[in-house]
């Protein structure tokens, strides 16, 4: 199998290209190599390459500066998207891109299924939305990965902020009306390609097991580090931001773990496992250059 992979100098991009299978052809393309909105550069490289499938992680992904950047926003995750599949469906690629959990409004009482009504409450959510339904109507041969509150060892994330402010001794406050599914990026990877190899189609909700507040994570991270007296807990309305957030965003992952035989470990697991791998050496703490979350 030929696999391009767009984005590849971002958090989960990084992921997917060191757990990418034996036997894969790997084309794994940073922003800087290839950006997804030059449209004719992204058509000669796939001519080019003839991959079979392109994992697509790039995106824009700055939720609170997109209510500021709407066009741009929308030309990356919509526009750019559009393209991206048209050209995929000339080559006869399957097309495996990421969206999120803010295509949901927050406001249902139980975890989403993939075929739940959606209404994004920000400019980034619509994008992403935008940019499921370019793939929609494409023709192309599709899977979107829908996932959510993710974290992994390159770039910045929730959990890494969190292990530095604790082992700085700075007091935290971190709200707990916000819920969801932490996702390991690791272990995200790892489950794409599995889904890429057996050919899954359609749409499909993949997070860590197990729901939580950012002040649960923020708790078992602070824990770790001993010094659960420095975090407090507070509520969103204590931070405006400019976007709004859904408050309940859970995905259900009932059709990943039918597909695979099980679900991904408990995000407890996967946060006690980042952790130790940011024990064990330095990683860039830069943004990640593209990514979803």
């Amino acid at each position: 199998m030929r696999a391009m992979i767009l984005g590849a100098g971002g958090m989960l991009g990084h992921d997917l290209v060191s757990s990418a299978p034996e036997g894969v052809e790997l084309h794994a393309l940073t922003r800087a190599e290839l950006d997804i909105t030059d449209t004719a550069s992204l058509a000669a490289r796939v001519s080019d390459e003839k991959p079979d499938v392109i994992l697509n992680t790039a995106a824009y992904t700055a939720v609170d500066r997109a209510e500021a950047e709407r066009d741009l926003c929308f030309r990356v995750n919509a526009e750019a998207v559009g393209e991206l599949v048209r050209i995929a469906a000339r080559a006869r690629a399957r097309v495996v891109h990421f969206s999120t959990d803010y295509v949901f409004n927050g406001k249902a009482s139980q975890p989403y299924k993939e075929d739940n009504p959606t209404d994004p409450v920000n400019a980034y959510g619509a994008s992403k939305l935008a940019g499921e339904q370019a793939l929609r109507t494409s023709g192309a041969d599709w899977l979107i990965v829908r996932t959510q509150w993710l974290f992994g060892i390159h770039g910045k994330s929730f959990p890494r902020t969190m292990w530095e402010r604790a082992s700085a001794g700075l007091e935290t406050r971190v709200v707990n009306d916000q819920t969801g599914r932490p996702t390991y990026s690791k272990d995200l990877a790892t489950a794409v390609w599995q889904l890429t190899e057996r050919g899954v189609r359609g749409v499909l909700h993949i997070a860590n097991h197990g729901q939580a507040t950012w002040f649960e994570v923020a708790a078992q991270v602070f824990s770790r580090a001993g010094r659960s007296d420095l975090l407090r807990a507070c509520a969103c309305a204590e931070f405006p931001r400019p976007a709004r957030r859904p408050r309940y965003s859970v995905l259900d992952t009932t059709r990943l773990e039918q597909q695979l035989g099980g679900g991904l470990p408990s995000w407890p697991q996967a946060v006690d496992h980042f952790l130790a791998c940011l024990s064990r050496g330095p990683r860039s703490r830069r943004a990640p250059e593209d990514d979803t979350t």
